[in-house]
Parts: structure tokens; C-alpha cells; sequence
């Protein structure tokens, strides 16, 4: 208690600033502006203090070039949108502050990066908390079959957010204990928030991590798995998709296959480079008003969402944008076979494959958090690998 204790005192701004984020961010729900006003008065404060010297290089311009070039997309596809206010919108949070986020990113120093890295810790400690009231509230109160949102707005979003989250906590811990107890409490807050997608990229990102942790502690690692999930086995089989939702469009299941086959299908009769709009696919699919299908805010799947609403060229910044991560992470890792570069290509192979299967909806005011949060896994590979050259004494 006294080390926590000490923690806390000693990094009580980052904790400050995260229970901030944390409860501006319920504002959403409500209206956009407060978060815009606290994630701006937050940037101006930062460079304020820190003052950082901006250095743009051929690295640095990458992941700035993502988010310039899909909003200026975007704005192009104004005049085809179906609510031009609600792209605006949406541009801001895909693009705009994560823009913002990733130029203070590049111009900091290695303690400011360590501070940042504390706040998404923090982050995911009140998370965990909530999670943990609002579950034994659900039982209290109501049923076990309640997914927990936690201080997201969804519980795909808390998975997701977990799911991204989880590499930079692994690479904080230092001894077996910790690691082991840290990763099954994460498992235990993806099983509350009842996640299908979350549930199975959790899984391999656990093994593939841990893979060398789990081979010595087999036994550890095997029963405590199989308690909690025996714990939790009616929500889990509550949770078990039927063979027959694959065919059914009123189910989660259903509604991702027929969504695939729907862009698929618009693709064969408009040109590839047509988009829709930042933001547009809910309001252009309500408006095909499509029978036995409920509404859909997202295609479930950020590349077929990106196709659809970017167009072709938009589609293919994106793939840029994740092959060179993935690329640039798996070359810090294999050219110095750090841990830490390991867990972060494991994070970032896991969440596009996340992405591949929810997530889509970067352009609503909900996912700003997540949105900033996948900038700094963007950051990541670049500033490791700049910090390798610089190691090395090589001109970067």
C-alpha cells in the first residue's frame, strides 16, 4: 500500500489528468463541444509547459500524410454527403485531434512520452474500476447477461480499448506475479464486457505475449483460466453466436456477413472512387431503407468502412498506414529482438484484426479516445526506431 501510495504522489498530474479525460469524455453523450474545449486547453497547456521543438522528417510525415490526406477526402466528398455538419464532425475526430496529438507526439522528449504512457495506464486503472462497480451493480440489480461499458459507450469499445491497452501495461511490469495477475484481471473485464471479437483477439494477444511467461508457469496459467471460466460460463455461453445467426441479418453475426456482400455489392455498379463521406454510412444505409435489417452505424469493419466512405484511394492511405506500422514495428523488433518492440507488433497485428471485425465508427465523438490512442501506436514504431538508429549511431 505504502509503494502505491508513493506512486500515486509521484505521478498524481498523469493520474489527475486521466480521471480528467475520463469524466470529460462522458460529456459525449450529452454534446461534443466540452471535450473539444478540454482536449484543446489540454494541447495549449502542453506545448506551454513543455514548450517541444517540432522535427519533421520522412518518418514524422507518414502517419501525418494518413490523416491529412483522408480529410482532405473528406472535405472533396462534402457535396455528396448526406449531412454535411456530421462530416465536419466526424473529420474533427478521425483527423483532426488526432493530428494534433501526433505532431505534440513527435516533439516531445523521452520523459514526456513516459508521462504519456502513465496516463493510459491510469486510464485503464479507473476503467477497471468502474467496470468492477458496474458489474456487481448488474448483479444486484439486474442480470448477469448486462455487458459493462465501463467509461466507454459500449462494450465493443471497452474491449477494443482493453485489447489496445494491454501491450503498454505488459511492458510496465517486471516481475511473474504481476504480469500474470494484470493479464488475467484484463481477461476478466473482456469476459464482463461481452465480447465476442474482444474475447478471441484477447486470447491470442495473451498467449502470444506471455507465450515464454505461460510455458513456465503452465499450471498457474491453466487453472486460473479455467476458473474464471467456469466462473463466467453462463455469460459466456449466453454470449455463443448459433449457427444459424450467420444467415439471420437481425443478429450482430448476421448483420457483418450481409454487410460485406452489401459493399461489395454497391462497389458493382459505382465507380471505386466514389465515396460517400466521413461518417455517412449509417444515414446512407437508413436511407436504402433495407428490409429485416436494423440499423447500421458502421460496416463492422474499418477497411470496408474506409472503402465505402472514402473510396478506393482512401481504402488504400489505410492500408498504407497499417502495413507500414506493422512493417516498421516488426523490423525494431527483429533487428534488436527487444520485448518491448515484440508487444507492440503483437498490439498492432491484433488490433487491425479487431478493426477487421468492429471498430469502424472512428468518425463519431465516442471514439475520440480510442482514436488518440491508436495515433500514439502509430507514434510508437517511428520513435522506437528513431531511438534504435540514434542507438546506433546511424543517420536516421
Amino acid at each position: 500500500m505504502y509503494r502505491l501510495i508513493s506512486y500515486l504522489k509521484i505521478n498524481k498530474y498523469e493520474l489527475l489528468l486521466a480521471a480528467g479525460a475520463a469524466a470529460t469524455v462522458q460529456f459525449v453523450r450529452y454534446s461534443y463541444i466540452p471535450v473539444y474545449l478540454f482536449l484543446l486547453a489540454l494541447f495549449f497547456i502542453s506545448f506551454y509547459v513543455y514548450k517541444p521543438k517540432i522535427k519533421f522528417d520522412i518518418l514524422n510525415f507518414v502517419p501525418i500524410f494518413f490523416y491529412v490526406s483522408l480529410a482532405l477526402i473528406s472535405l472533396l466528398l462534402l457535396n455528396v454527403s448526406l449531412a454535411k455538419d456530421k462530416a465536419i464532425i466526424g473529420v474533427i475526430n478521425a483527423f483532426v485531434f488526432p493530428a494534433i496529438f501526433y505532431i505534440f507526439l513527435i516533439s516531445c522528449n523521452k520523459d514526456c512520452i513516459l508521462k504519456i504512457e502513465k496516463i493510459w495506464l491510469f486510464l485503464l486503472a479507473i476503467a477497471s474500476v468502474v467496470c468492477i462497480f458496474e458489474f456487481l451493480y448488474y448483479i444486484a440489480f439486474k442480470t448477469f447477461r448486462e455487458r459493462t461499458i465501463s467509461i466507454f459507450f459500449n462494450p465493443n469499445t471497452f474491449a477494443f480499448f482493453l485489447v489496445m491497452v494491454y501491450p503498454l501495461v505488459r511492458n510496465k511490469l517486471k516481475d511473474e506475479k504481476s504480469k500474470l495477475l494484470i493479464s488475467l484481471l484484463i481477461f476478466v473485464e473482456i469476459l464482463l464486457s461481452g465480447s465476442r471479437t474482444g474475447f478471441v483477439v484477447y486470447i491470442f494477444e495473451f498467449l502470444l505475449i506471455n507465450i515464454y511467461l505461460i510455458r513456465k508457469n503452465i499450471l498457474k496459467v491453466f487453472l486460473a483460466a479455467a476458473g474464471i471460466l467456469t466462473i463466467f460460463l453462463p455469460k459466456i455461453l449466453y454470449r455463443i453466436p448459433k449457427l444459424g445467426d450467420i444467415t439471420n441479418p437481425k443478429t450482430a453475426v448476421g448483420q457483418r456477413v450481409f454487410v460485406i456482400e452489401f459493399v461489395l455489392r454497391y462497389f458493382s455498379h459505382r465507380s471505386p472512387f466514389e465515396g460517400i463521406g466521413a461518417g455517412q454510412f449509417e444515414l446512407f444505409f437508413r436511407k436504402l431503407k433495407a428490409p429485416g435489417i436494423v440499423a447500421l452505424h458502421s460496416a463492422h469493419n474499418l477497411f470496408l468502412n474506409a472503402l465505402i466512405e472514402y473510396g478506393i484511394i482512401g481504402y488504400m492511405i489505410l492500408v498504407f498506414i497499417v502495413y507500414f506500422s506493422v512493417f516498421l514495428s516488426a523490423y525494431n523488433f527483429f533487428k534488436h529482438k527487444e520485448e518491448y518492440d515484440r508487444n507492440i507488433l503483437i498490439g498492432f497485428i491484433l488490433i487491425t484484426i479487431f478493426q477487421m471485425f468492429d471498430m469502424a465508427e472512428i468518425t463519431n465523438s465516442r471514439m475520440l479516445l480510442i482514436n488518440m490512442l491508436y495515433t500514439f501506436y502509430l507514434f510508437l514504431p517511428i520513435y522506437r526506431f528513431k531511438r534504435w538508429r540514434a542507438i546506433d549511431g546511424e543517420c536516421i
